[in-house]
């Protein structure tokens, strides 16, 4: 009862206020028909509360999105269903949804009498040009009885996430598909025929398939051990990511980061359409590199954990590449770098992944040019080039990338120096055999 008579609307407290005046007034006056006005007036509001403490609405709501994963710019839509599961009907409804404010302003409907057994779906779509991963809810609703005397607000408790992933740019295919991968003739066998007693085995690395686990030689050895002869029909890529705030220039939207982050997904998806058994390596010593994924996975299904991943990057406090370096050199596979601005440190460390003889490409993000515009020197856009050349003399494969060039120019250009310039690796059993993951026995 309290609560209802602290839920009167401006109406109601009008009728409360003018049936007490008037009641004085005819008490003052003598006028008994008058006082029964008032009596009436004040009957109205409180009675119309008893009534509203003593209902027991069942009002359901639930949530949908669709889709719950969207690109950085496109709407999704969120769907309301509503119902009143009750016997007690309901006036006016006034919805209002909590929405983040990059989102979009809050989504609020009318709804005017909800009778027994009603239901109703309501939508409203939301966009946001900015990444992340955000909250939708909860669900506010104000009921009001069909004189508009009381109001009461019911919030309900259950949120829905939203992720925006950065932009995802349709990549042209630069020739690392077909023999490069594994395909035809290049591709890497398995043992044709033989027993369990021609098992060959290796330790158990980051990432390996559980169900290729050897029982047998575990147990002897006292390490996991896994088979050799059931290897990936897919080729591996690691995507390395540098995302330290040293190596970046700008802030927003139109900063280096935000170019490498959408660089970084495209690519990523482009290579599981064509083939690849994809993860993604920052410099973060809190994000664990994603395992490989088995090969029956579904494209959607690999690239989505890392798109979630990139959803919510922001630039990180370390110094140096080691770590990632350290997670890459474990099975590095086909290895796309995208690179800030690098010291001599970070080239050293970065040679270490050309040193495996794996196939080694980068996209080096020339952040002097994301600089303020007394900062775009000359000096900032050589340092780029020497980084270049010292990555190329280091069997890297460097093209560099400029604010006006969009993710697919980038990478269409990297295209060309991989197919025309000096450090593309040669096509042979063995680097293939390395670019699969790990060694692989090929018939002749």
């Amino acid at each position: 009862m309290r609560e209802a008579l602290s839920a009167l609307t401006t109406r109601g407290r009008a009728f409360l206020a003018a049936g007490i005046t008037i009641s004085l007034c005819a008490v003052i006056a003598g006028f008994d028909a008058l006082l029964r006005v008032g009596l009436l007036a004040m009957a109205m509001p409180v009675l119309t509360a008893f009534l509203v403490s003593r209902a027991r609405y069942r009002l359901m709501a639930s949530r949908y999105i669709s889709p719950t994963r969207v690109s950085a710019g496109q709407p999704a839509t969120v769907t309301l269903a509503l119902a009143n599961q009750g016997a007690m009907p309901m006036g006016l409804l006034l919805l209002e949804d909590q929405v983040p404010y990059v989102l979009g302003t809050r989504a609020r409907f009318i709804l005017d009498h909800a009778g027994p057994r009603w239901h109703e779906e309501v939508a409203y779509a939301v966009r946001s040009e900015v990444r992340g991963k955000y909250d939708i809810g909860p669900l506010t609703i104000r009921v009001s009885d069909p004189f508009g005397l009381i109001e009461l607000v019911r919030s309900f408790h259950n949120t829905a996430n939203l992720i925006v992933v950065p932009q995802v740019y349709a990549l042209p295919s630069i020739g690392i598909s077909g023999d490069w991968t594994g395909a035809g003739e290049n591709r890497p066998r398995a043992f044709a025929m033989g027993s369990a007693e021609d098992v060959t085995v290796r330790e158990y690395r980051h990432g390996d398939d559980l169900r290729r686990v050897h029982w047998r030689s575990t147990a002897k050895t006292g390490e996991l051990m896994v088979r050799r002869e059931e290897q990936p029909w897919q080729s591996r890529a690691t995507v390395l990511l540098d995302s330290r705030s040293i190596a970046h220039r700008g802030s927003g939207l139109a900063s280096s980061l935000e170019w490498a982050i959408s660089a970084a997904a495209s690519i990523a998806v482009h290579l599981t359409q064509v083939g690849f058994s994809v993860r993604m390596v920052t410099d973060r010593h809190d994000v664990e590199a994603h395992p490989w994924h088995d090969r029956t996975t579904r494209d959607a299904e690999q690239s989505g954990p890392i798109l979630d991943e990139l959803a919510v990057m922001t630039h990180s406090s370390n110094a140096s590449l080691s770590e990632a370096v350290d997670a890459v050199a474990v099975s590095p596979g086909l290895v796309i770098a995208i690179l800030g601005d690098l010291s001599s440190a970070d080239i050293a460390e970065l040679t270490r992944v050309s040193s495996l003889g794996t196939p080694v490409l980068a996209v080096l993000v020339d952040v002097a040019r994301w600089g303020p515009a007394a900062a775009r020197s000359s000096d900032g856009h050589d340092g780029t080039i020497r980084v270049a050349t010292a990555l190329s003399g280091n069997n890297w494969c460097v093209t560099s990338a400029r604010p006006d060039q969009s993710p697919p120019a980038v990478w269409q250009q990297l295209g060309a120096h991989l197919q025309h310039g000096p450090s593309r690796p040669p096509v042979n059993t063995q680097r293939l055999d390395d670019w699969a993951g790990s060694p692989v026995e090929t018939t002749p």
